[in-house]
């Protein structure tokens, strides 16, 4: 029989995991620079790991020492195609897509089929006027054509992870961009998180409007060592543990942090009132 822990008895310390979130985008980025960056406090998730194989793809070089990465970016050797390994990794999927488009005549997404089956339509919408044909098969989907620098249009209650794709690709075209967002706009955090890594990385995006978005082209990426801070998205359970009666110290989350799950205390002390209203669409891991 399996032992009942009442959440009374929950006790002890925990350091919060590293933040998924910002990991890949980081990586993503680091593969991107020019030089070599130092990124510290991962996780080996096979998600990461994914991004990991895609990365190397792309042509940067990776060297692990413990929790800490040393990425080289990648060399532009005038190759015209790429082939990408997703495994199960939506994220890494469609972080990947744009970026393949924009730096390869063709590239192959390799992934099991229950991901591929998850679909990729607003990429399938907004690329037809770049004349980028797609094809499909069980487990892999190809690109053929490029990303072209223009003006994209994506509704916001689709992942926000199809609008951190553009960001980080349209960059590295040779024209000037915009993204314009339609409202309403989910999971909003989560494209604040692309933005700051971005910056970090010394990629300068500019809002024109609340949910629109200018980007010059013929942008580097710049090196960076960087941490990857605390996930608040899976420490929300410890603090809801605490709430029912638990008493679990929760160490390695900034009060800062851009990521929209740090909410959960503030969604708690809203759970105590009479007739709470809680909107998690800005936040929907929660």
């Amino acid at each position: 029989m399996k032992a009942i822990i009442k959440p009374s008895e929950a006790k002890g310390r925990i350091i919060a995991p590293p933040s998924k979130s910002f990991a890949h985008r980081i990586m993503i980025c680091a593969a991107l620079s020019d030089g070599t960056s130092e990124i510290s406090n991962l996780s080996k998730s096979q998600d990461l790991l994914a991004t990991t194989d895609c990365i190397c793809a792309l042509g940067a070089n990776i060297k692990e020492h413990g929790d800490t990465l040393k990425i080289t970016g990648r060399k532009m050797n005038g190759e015209k195609n790429a082939v990408f390994p997703c495994r199960e990794s939506g994220s890494t999927l469609r972080f990947l897509i744009p970026i393949a488009c924009a730096l390869y005549d063709s590239s192959v997404f390799e992934g099991s089929e229950r991901l591929l089956e998850r679909g990729i339509s607003v990429y399938e919408d907004i690329f037809k006027d770049c004349g980028i044909e797609i094809s499909k098969t069980k487990n892999s989907i190809t690109f053929c054509g490029r990303l072209l620098p223009k003006e994209y249009t994506v509704l916001g209650n689709v992942s926000s992870q199809f609008i951190s794709g553009l960001l980080f690709a349209l960059p590295l075209l040779d024209g000037d961009s915009k993204i314009t967002v339609i409202p309403p706009v989910e999971s909003k955090p989560y494209i604040d998180i692309t933005l700051y890594v971005l910056e970090k990385f010394g990629i300068k995006i500019e809002k024109c409007g609340e949910n629109s978005y200018f980007i010059r082209g013929n942008q580097k990426y710049q090196p960076q060592n960087m941490a990857v801070t605390g996930d608040w998205s899976n420490s929300a359970v410890f603090f809801v543990l605490n709430a029912l009666g638990g008493n679990i110290e929760i160490e390695g989350l900034s009060e800062d942090s851009l990521q929209g799950d740090k909410i959960i205390t503030e969604y708690i002390r809203e759970l105590k009132k009479e007739n709470p209203v809680i909107d998690i669409s800005s936040c929907p891991d929660l």
